[in-house]
């Protein structure tokens, strides 16, 4: 085996080791990260880096995602942030740089069956974890609240926990449709359904709540459209499941309640988590219409500069300064509606490439995408080091398979 060979091989095995570090650990999912781009860079020659600009310039979601990084970089240049401040943004978007790597190196089916494989086991310990977390205090849990109606995130935060169990378990009923035998069919079905209990009655994020929401029904408006009928009873069986959730779950029934409260009783004088969010749209509709950045956005890493000086009350500037707590005002905000057509068009491509597939991977690509939108709608997850692990390294192993074949192939390569 030579040299390059080698240094390819051990970049593909620990992209796949990546996949499983990352839903515990941001540290160590940096350090693997470093170590495949790496090794990636020790493999290449001349024709393996024809070959990589080739494949990844086919790939759909590569154009987006360079376009995004290069839009980026150019209202750096017109930002009231510090040169210090811009790099710290260089660095939380610079996994969308590396896509096209990952994307290189997930080529063969096999090596994306690893990185299936890794994810889902990590996330099968989170969830045997948050489970084991009612009755003791594992010394790994990041919360040591035992017992039904508290939270039981067990690494990270609830928001990141309940995303990831959310295509946890949509992708435990994709591989119960795929078992070729009745007890695997049966096995990952119980455990999709651990995963759905767990994030409405173990966790306490309301994000988790509503990616599960979207990506169960839009997973079985794209396996059963075209069967009325079952569609109709699963619908009615997923509605009995929210409102038994909701009945049951002293948490689920806190959470959902209290948004409501808090966008009705919302002040300027109270920080509350819905009421921060109120607090933002009003903030970004001033700052747009006073500083004329509604088309190029005020430059990168300018909304904390500009918020800092627009809220004064310190604890609201805790909570909001930081980052908006929604990914697509924030990339309205400092690159402007360029920046807003091109998040879409990203997700756009992914989309258009479920829509290829046969209904099971469409139905997973399609429920990813919608857990996608449900986060960077309540969140900054392109932002965020654990949650923009999760969206660019899925988004990189569900595309991999994308372009590979002519458009006119009936069914392309499996994405998983």
């Amino acid at each position: 085996m030579s040299f390059r060979t080698f240094a390819r091989r051990a970049a593909i095995y620990s992209l796949a080791l990546l996949f499983g570090a990352f839903p515990m650990s941001v540290a160590l999912a940096n350090s693997l990260m470093l170590i495949v781009v790496l090794l990636w860079a020790l493999s290449l020659d001349g024709t393996d880096l024809r070959e990589f600009l080739r494949s990844s310039w086919a790939n759909p979601v590569v154009r987006p995602a360079l376009a995004l990084v290069l839009l980026i970089v150019l209202a750096s240049f017109w930002s009231p942030a510090s040169w210090a401040e811009i790099g710290g943004y260089y660095k939380k978007y610079v996994k969308f740089l590396l896509l096209p790597v990952f994307i290189f190196l997930l080529a063969r089916r096999e090596d994306r069956a690893h990185c299936w494989t890794a994810f889902g086991l990590a996330l099968l310990f989170t969830l045997v974890s948050t489970w084991l977390n009612v009755w003791f205090q594992l010394p790994w849990s990041r919360t040591y609240n035992q017992g039904f109606g508290a939270d039981h995130t067990v690494f990270k935060d609830h928001i990141s926990q309940g995303i990831m169990m959310s295509l946890f378990t949509v992708l435990c009923a994709h591989w119960a449709i795929k078992a070729t035998s009745n007890w695997k069919k049966v096995l990952c079905w119980l455990v999709a359904g651990l995963a759905a209990v767990s994030i409405l009655v173990l966790t306490q994020g309301r994000t988790g709540y509503l990616s599960l929401l979207l990506a169960t029904v839009v997973f079985s408006l794209a396996m059963l459209w075209r069967r009325p009928q079952m569609l109709l009873g699963v619908v009615l069986a997923g509605a009995l499941a929210l409102m038994s959730a909701y009945t049951l779950s002293p948490q689920f029934q806190h959470r959902t309640n209290l948004a409501w409260q808090e966008a009705q009783n919302h002040s300027a004088g109270t920080v509350t988590s819905i009421g921060a969010r109120i607090e933002v749209w009003r903030f970004m509709v001033r700052q747009t219409d006073f500083d004329n950045a509604k088309l190029m956005g005020a430059g990168t890493a300018s909304y904390p500069v500009l918020a800092r000086s627009y809220f004064k009350d310190p604890k609201f500037c805790d909570a909001i300064c930081p980052h908006p707590h929604n990914q697509f005002i924030l990339f309205y905000f400092e690159q402007g509606l360029p920046g807003f057509v091109l998040i879409l068009w990203f997700m756009g491509t992914i989309v258009r490439q479920g829509l290829r597939y046969r209904s099971t991977h469409r139905a997973l690509m399609l429920a990813f995408v919608s857990i996608m939108l449900t986060s960077n709608m309540t969140h900054s997850s392109l932002w965020l080091s654990t949650e923009s692990h999760f969206f660019i390294l899925m988004t990189a192993l569900l595309m991999a398979s994308a372009g590979r074949r002519p458009p006119s192939s009936a069914v392309q390569a499996s994405p998983a």
